[in-house]
């Protein structure tokens, strides 16, 4: 019997478990209180967003597909279908390509030992909170085109909204409290900088408010709603995987001495984390054509919802798929999604993910984690470590 729930207390726990039974028996699983299907299998998956076969327009969060909450109501590329994705996503893609991305390298250097120099004279810091996370959001904010100190403000409340209390289905009125202070907030600065004139910058901002899509100008809702969804990317995923990495490193020490003494590794080794522990849990879309996926029937106007973690685990596609090994270099993954969706910032990622583990390593190739103190992620859609101290023989930079 299948009693997989995505809100359920076990699920949010050890999903793993969960997963492997879904791949197993029911690949292509019906959840009738949901009116969902879910898929748990690589392949499905990827065959699914690579046709693009479901639309994106009536939401992709959980809480859209599984509760039926309204998305946003002005567009966000995010959650459009092709053709009409394609005015807004080509808007942001000049800053992330993989040239344009290698540009930002010494600066994110540069954050990071500058958060690092204090930390290393403690001989113990938290991962997460005080390093990645941190670093993560002055990066995005300046992408974006917000101060910084706004943008640690909005972090704080992203964590809010994404907070869950054993039990809990969907947002609270305290989540959405966050989530509404954030929009607020962001919705004033838009405002401000329309006002201003201000729009020459090549920050995210700057270039919405000077360029149309689909032959008009964005609305200042759209631009909210992208920012937002920017913000949230920007700030959770590379955190949640560099905890999970140095998690998995702690715990397989012959890998560790693998990256330290050949730090050329290290990409694998994040990737290799991104597959083993995904922070984008999973992803939906609705049915908009009848479908069928392995003899079951998919309706128009029911969820659909892309279990992304599962997937990076299945069998089928990855030898072993249940042990962490940076020696894998699987030709294909969906650590960073796939199809008209995939993530824009996917070289942004991986590369401040490699620059933060290089420098921990750097600092503190022996370092120790220390368990008892190492909380996971609670909740149905991120996947990961929010806390991760580490300790080390204190030293001065």
């Amino acid at each position: 019997m299948i009693e997989y729930d995505p809100f359920s207390d076990a699920v949010m726990r050890d999903p793993w478990p969960y997963y492997a039974q879904l791949r197993r028996e029911a690949p292509v699983f019906y959840h009738e209180k949901y009116d969902a299907w879910f898929l748990s299998k690589f392949e499905d998956i990827r065959a699914c967003t690579t046709n693009d076969v479901f639309t994106a327009e009536r939401g992709v969060t959980p809480e859209m597909v599984l509760l039926k909450a309204p998305p946003p109501p002005d567009p966000v590329f995010s959650m459009l279908d092709l053709p009409r994705q394609r005015d807004y996503r080509r808007m942001f893609v000049p800053r992330y390509t993989k040239n344009a991305v290698a540009a930002l390298e010494p600066a994110i250097r540069a954050k990071t030992r500058a958060r690092l120099r204090p930390l290393a004279e403690r001989g113990r810091f938290d991962v997460y909170r005080d390093l990645a996370d941190p670093v993560a959001t002055e990066v995005i904010a300046e992408l974006c085109g917000l101060p910084a100190d706004e943008a640690f403000a909005m972090r704080a409340q992203i964590a809010r909204y994404f907070g869950r209390q054993p039990g809990q289905i969907g947002t609270t009125p305290e989540n959405e409290a966050a989530r509404l202070a954030i929009v607020t907030r962001l919705a004033e600065i838009v405002v401000a900088r329309m006002e201003s004139g201000d729009h020459a910058g090549d920050d995210h901002l700057s270039v919405m408010l000077r360029t149309p899509a689909e032959g008009a100008p964005l609305s200042i809702g759209s631009m909210v709603a992208t920012l937002y969804t920017w913000l949230v990317t920007g700030v959770e995923v590379v955190p949640l995987s560099v905890a999970n990495t140095i998690l998995q490193l702690a715990r397989h020490p012959d890998q560790r001495r693998s990256l330290v003494a050949d730090p050329s590794l290290i990409p694998f080794a994040y990737d290799e984390s991104l597959r083993y522990d995904q922070p984008t849990n999973l992803l939906g879309r609705f049915v908009k054509e009848p479908a069928l996926i392995r003899g079951a029937k998919l309706e128009p106007g029911q969820g659909v919802m892309f279990l992304w973690a599962s997937g990076n685990r299945d069998e089928e596609e990855f030898a072993r798929a249940d042990e962490f090994d940076i020696t894998r270099r699987p030709p294909r993954s969906l650590s960073f999604g796939h199809g008209a969706h995939k993530c824009i910032g996917e070289h942004l990622g991986r590369l401040e993910g490699r620059i933060l583990l290089e420098e921990i390593l750097a600092l503190a190739p022996e370092f120790a984690v220390d368990e008892a103190g190492v909380r996971r992620t609670y909740g149905e859609f991120l996947h990961g470590h929010h806390v991760m101290p580490i300790e080390f023989t204190p030293r001065s930079l």
